[in-house]
């Protein structure tokens, strides 16, 4: 468990959905405090009074919903948030609202598992700017040397949301091995599942973090971390096989940037 996660909020109006939620979250952090409320004014009292670390938030209940309530917080007392519903029309207005996950009812202990991890990346990711804030007022004191200011990081996108026939679909890119182009459509490949995009394989990578995504060919980009070893192919060629055994085909016109990635040389 992050150290920092010491007390979690959840919110729903369901006894029985509490209590599983209850269940899974101490099997994934047996040390967290927990406490549970079945409505929107509950959670608003408990967030000012109580201070969890993290909210799992149920968006039906009754009087305010999950998105209203999040919504009259304040900002600097907003927790990590984790939004849970049986619908998923919802998700994109979730995700405005900077929500670490959205569950869409019913996920099983592997799908909580996996939020939770995600849930201990954003922690871990904000206490690294909370103390790079804390370093630079520090060094912003009186008596400290001027300091240039530091340049802004680029904000890339970390999922992708999906509309199609009435439903929304939100595919998280840590979940992504690799994608491919297919017209104006990109096809991304997340183990076992298929996700369509309609988007250009271009204008996708452009928002991808380019530390972490790597062209290979002009119709491929493959996830790093997805990458086992390159082979010699035919006529010359390279093949990248990716830690599932999927072959890639590694375009002669990007071998040599491919290689230089890889080395770290780049």
């Amino acid at each position: 468990m992050t150290p920092s996660i010491r007390r979690v909020l959840i919110a729903d109006d369901e006894p029985l959905a509490r209590e599983r939620l209850a269940d899974l979250l101490r099997a994934q952090a047996p040390e967290a405090t927990v406490r549970e409320v079945g409505n929107g004014q509950a959670v608003l009292d408990l967030v000012g009074s109580w201070a969890p670390d993290l909210l799992l938030l149920d968006i039906q209940m009754p009087g305010q919903s999950g998105l209203e309530v999040v919504a009259a917080l304040d900002p600097a007392q907003l927790p990590l948030v984790v939004f849970i519903t049986a619908h998923d029309e919802h998700a994109v207005q979730a995700f405005e609202l900077s929500a670490v996950d959205y569950l869409l009812k019913p996920f099983d202990d592997a799908r909580f598992a996996a939020m939770w991890r995600r849930v201990e990346e954003r922690r871990t990711a904000g206490l690294v700017v909370a103390q790079a804030r804390l370093l630079a007022a520090l060094a912003g004191a009186p008596d400290a040397a001027p300091r240039a200011p530091t340049p802004a990081v680029p904000r890339y996108i970390d999922r992708i949301v999906i509309k199609q026939d009435q439903r929304t679909r939100v595919v998280m890119l840590q979940d992504v091995q690799w994608m491919e182009s297919d017209g104006n459509y990109v096809r991304l490949h997340a183990g076992r599942d298929v996700h369509l995009v309609r988007e250009t394989l271009s204008s996708l990578e452009s928002r991808l973090d380019p530390r972490r995504f790597l062209r290979i060919h002009r119709r491929t980009i493959v996830d790093m971390r997805a990458m086992k070893e390159m082979q010699p192919w035919f006529g010359g060629d390279l093949v990248m096989i990716l830690r599932d055994g999927t072959k890639l085909r590694v375009g002669r016109s990007l071998r040599a940037t491919v290689t230089r990635r890889i080395a770290g040389e780049l």
